[in-house]
C-alpha cells in the first residue's frame, strides 16, 4: 500500500487495471503478502475479487473449522454436489496433506543432507579418537615418568582431554565461520526457522563438543591406567 497509495489509507480508494473502461474495483480491505506458488519464495502481493465480478472457473475454496478437517472436507464436497452435480471438486485436501504436498522436496532434501551430517559427525568422532590415541601412544614413556614423578591420575586424563578439545574448539570454530557463510545457501529448505537461529547453532556446538569429548575421554581414561614401570619400559 505504501508503494501504489503513499502511506495514506487505501480503504475506499477506486481503481482499475488499464484505463476508464475497465471496470473499477473498490478496496475494502488489506491483508499481507503471502507465498502463493511455493514456501521458499519471497512473499509477494496478490489481489482478491469478488467472484462475480471477475469469474474465473477454477475456484479454490479454503475453509477453516473446529471439527474433524476430513470429515468437514467430506460434508463442503456434498453441500457442492447437491447445489449443482456438474461442479467437479478434484484435489480436496486438508491443510496437512496440502502442506505435506509441498514440503516433500524440502523434506528429502533435508534427510539427505541430514544423514551426510550424521556420517560426517561419526566420522569426525572416529577421526578424533583415532588421533588421541595415537597422541597418547606415542607419549606413553611421558605418562609413566609424569605418574613416577607423582603425577595424579586426574592429572594424566586432564592433559589429553585439553589437547584433544583443543582440536574440537578450533574445528567447531571454523565449522561454524562456513556454517554462518553458507547458511544463506540453504534458506529454501527452511521453513519457519532462520537461517541463524541461535538455538539450532548452539544446541549442534554443544552436541558436537561432547561427542568430542567422549572421543577425548576414552585414550584418556586409558592413559591414567598405564602402570609407570611398565609405561617407563615402553619403546
Amino acid at each position: 500500500m505504501k508503494k501504489f497509495f503513499n502511506g495514506q489509507d487505501p480503504i475506499g480508494r477506486r481503481f482499475n487495471w488499464h484505463g476508464p473502461k475497465d471496470p473499477f474495483f473498490e478496496i475494502v480491505g488489506v491483508v499481507p503478502d503471502g507465498k502463493y506458488n511455493s514456501l521458499g519464495e519471497d512473499p509477494k502481493p496478490a489481489l482478491y475479487t469478488p467472484l462475480y465480478q471477475d469469474y474465473s472457473g477454477t475456484v479454490t475454496l479454503v475453509a477453516r473449522t473446529h471439527d474433524h478437517p476430513r470429515q468437514v472436507l467430506a460434508a463442503l464436497s456434498g453441500v457442492v454436489q447437491n447445489l449443482d452435480p456438474s461442479i467437479s471438486v478434484y484435489a480436496a485436501k486438508t491443510l496437512k496433506e496440502h502442506m505435506g504436498t509441498s514440503l516433500f522436496p524440502a523434506r528429502m532434501a533435508a534427510i539427505a543432507l541430514g544423514s551426510f551430517g550424521v556420517l560426517a559427525l561419526i566420522l569426525s568422532a572416529v577421526g578424533i579418537y583415532g588421533v588421541m590415541s595415537h597422541v597418547v601412544a606415542g607419549r606413553t614413556r611421558e605418562i609413566g615418568l609424569r605418574m613416577a614423578l607423582g603425577a595424579q591420575l586426574s592429572d594424566v586424563q586432564k592433559l589429553i582431554l585439553k589437547q584433544g578439545m583443543l582440536l574440537a574448539a578450533v574445528g567447531s570454530s571454523c565449522g561454524l565461520l562456513i556454517a554462518f557463510g553458507g547458511a544463506s545457501m540453504m534458506k529454501s529448505l527452511l521453513y519457519g526457522v532462520s537461517t541463524s537461529d541461535p538455538i539450532t547453532f548452539t544446541c549442534v556446538t554443544l552436541l558436537l563438543l561432547g561427542i568430542a569429548f567422549l572421543a577425548c575421554w576414552i585414550p584418556a581414561r586409558r592413559a591414567s591406567r598405564v602402570e609407570p614401570m611398565i609405561a617407563l619400559r615402553a619403546e
